[in-house]
């Protein structure tokens, strides 16, 4: 059979197949050019929702419309700032919300609407100044509905650390609060006066007090004992070294607490000998000098050669034990610290000028003393050594006899 078209069916089925294959290819182009168009015109928005930002992807040219697709609702009276804002290009949709804060002076609470985003904004917009005031809330917390603001006048603190002096103005806060604001650290052994969580008050001072320890290791000196002997061949007033004292050294380690730079306390912790000390050896007179007689054989209830049963205390020139400093004693003569040993007592029952033997030694009665040395048989002897010599003379049992009944 003859094709009358003189084209054979096969050509005929590969044009309509080629056909085909264009037109597929122009659908996947437009519908490939459709969607990145569509991608191509999509931009972000800053939206500030009353000091709260989000970010948003949108088609969308109106700012109602960006604002509902983000799910975003406005109040009846809230507004909106779009001055930063350009469609189809992006920048930020400030949506200002009107919220009641409620400002409380002393016991009067009055409520006001704002559109502020924080504390400080919203007082400026009332009209007050948060500045000078003190606040419940910091300046920069964000506003939210029906908050109560507490605006009271200031406290005045002073606070007192380092060598410095800070006033600081301050609403209701404890110690430790005001100390944090002054941006003072405490370390763990520091504290402060008041305590930390006292609430602060007025015209308060608040001291910190910076404590530190150290161990520090010094020589100190160990005191030679003096060890005494007696010379019956030596006359009272008389006396020799047989050895010479030296006084030794010790190594002592000590925990010394200081607080403000100032030494609290002193605790030793170990103390080593690395020189002992000598002991010194002294001999002294016991022979009873001659004492010239007056011929006097008895007065006030007294007989010379009478024995008594007595008890001895020791004092020196010092104030403490005389409560003067002059060293004259009741019977003109005159004592001080470091002098040859008189050999002098006082007593208020015998006679001045008297002369008794204590335990063998001779002493002259030349000064009196408190009503204790009325009492017979009660005696204080002069010691000129001085006052720790004297402590560590002490107190005792003697027996006295009477030798010279006064001058």
């Amino acid at each position: 059979m003859i094709n009358e078209s003189g084209v054979s069916p096969f050509k005929r089925v590969t044009g309509f197949m080629a056909t085909a294959v264009i037109a597929f290819v122009l659908i996947v182009c437009i519908f490939t050019t459709s969607a990145f168009a569509g991608m191509a015109m999509q931009y972000n928005v800053v939206i500030d929702d009353n000091g709260r930002q989000i970010t948003v992807a949108t088609e969308e040219t109106e700012p109602i419309e960006i604002l509902e697709e983000a799910n975003i609702a406005l109040g009846a009276n809230d507004r909106l700032d779009i001055t930063g804002f350009t469609a189809g290009e992006g920048g930020t949709i400030k949506v200002d919300r009107l919220n009641t804060v409620n400002i409380q002076l002393g016991d009067v609470i009055t409520p006001y609407d704002v559109y502020a985003d924080t504390v400080g904004e919203a007082l400026s917009e009332i009209g007050i100044n948060g500045e000078s005031s003190a606040l419940n809330y910091s300046a920069e917390d964000a506003v939210e509905n029906g908050m109560v603001i507490i605006v009271s006048a200031p406290l005045e603190v002073t606070v007192e650390a380092d060598g410095e002096t800070y006033n600081i103005s301050v609403s209701d806060s404890t110690v430790a609060e005001v100390i944090a604001y002054a941006g003072i650290t405490l370390d763990a052994d520091d504290y402060t006066e008041p305590a930390l969580e006292t609430e602060v008050e007025d015209g308060m001072t608040i001291t910190v007090y910076r404590v530190e320890t150290k161990t520090v290791t010094v020589s100190e000196t160990i005191d030679h004992d003096t060890e005494t002997k007696t010379d019956s061949d030596m006359e009272i007033g008389e006396s020799r070294t047989e050895t010479k004292g030296v006084d030794g050294e010790k190594s002592v380690t000590y925990e010394i607490t200081y607080v403000n730079g100032e030494e609290q306390s002193k605790n030793e912790l170990s103390s080593t000998v690395t020189k002992e000390p000598v002991t010194e050896v002294k001999y002294v007179g016991t022979k009873a000098a001659d004492v010239e007689p007056n011929g006097v054989q008895s007065k006030n209830g007294y007989t010379l050669g009478q024995k008594i049963s007595g008890k001895y205390t020791h004092y020196c020139a010092c104030v403490k034990c005389c409560g003067k400093s002059n060293g004259v004693t009741a019977s003109g003569k005159k004592v001080y610290n470091g002098m040859p040993n008189p050999y002098y007592v006082a007593c208020n029952w015998l006679p001045l000028g008297s002369v008794i033997q204590v335990d063998g030694v001779n002493y002259t009665v030349v000064d009196r003393g408190g009503s204790r040395l009325s009492q017979k048989g009660r005696i204080d002897i002069y010691t000129p050594e001085g006052h720790s010599a004297a402590l560590r003379g002490g107190t005792g049992s003697c027996e006295i006899v009477i030798v010279r009944l006064g001058w």
